[in-house]
């Protein structure tokens, strides 16, 4: 297990690889001091983590910080940002969509700067946003993963409303595949 924490360590650049704990696969990399349980499959671990970085890819850093300040799955915020772009990754950083969704997660403007107080142009403080955001809506739906989806799409009080627009459920539906 020693020698697994330090390849990972050096692939995301991790000072600590002793601080390394891997749990399940659909949370990629927990970063804490717990023991891994005993009947994790190093192949697993593996293949979860080489997910994370290609869902994420040069953001994979900055999601696992993210999702760990904010006490969600990496997996989860990977495959927002995955979905989000379309899989084009690597030209996320000052994406804007139709809508006018800004970066990586595609945070409104006025929801990353007044709710959630970030630059949606920085790319960094814009995925910090993003699984703070998908945090929150997490735990304003009862930690059900699609119907937080579904309102990270279609905003919060349209689902709250009742509101189930079909493109906000493929939506949703494609970062669970991802996600698992």
């Amino acid at each position: 297990m020693h020698k697994l924490a330090m390849i990972i360590a050096t692939i995301f650049s991790i000072s600590a690889p002793h601080q390394l704990a891997i749990s399940h696969v659909s949370t990629a990399i927990v970063v804490a001091p717990v023991e891994a349980h005993k009947n994790v499959r190093k192949s697993k671990i593996i293949i979860s983590v080489v997910s994370l970085h290609h869902l994420a890819g040069k953001w994979t850093k900055d999601v696992l910080n993210a999702a760990r300040k904010a006490h969600i799955s990496p997996l989860l915020v990977a495959s927002v940002l995955h979905v989000e772009n379309r899989g084009e990754i690597n030209e996320s950083a000052h994406r804007v969509s139709s809508a006018g969704a800004i970066g990586p997660m595609q945070l409104m403007p006025t929801t990353a700067w007044d709710d959630l107080r970030v630059n949606p142009w920085n790319p960094r403080q814009n995925i910090d946003g993003g699984a703070r955001y998908l945090a929150s809506l997490l735990r304003r739906f009862g930690g059900h993963r699609r119907l937080a989806l579904i309102a990270y799409n279609a905003g919060p009080s349209a689902v709250a409303g009742g509101a189930r627009p079909e493109c906000a459920v493929l939506y949703a539906d494609a970062v669970l595949r991802y996600a698992g």
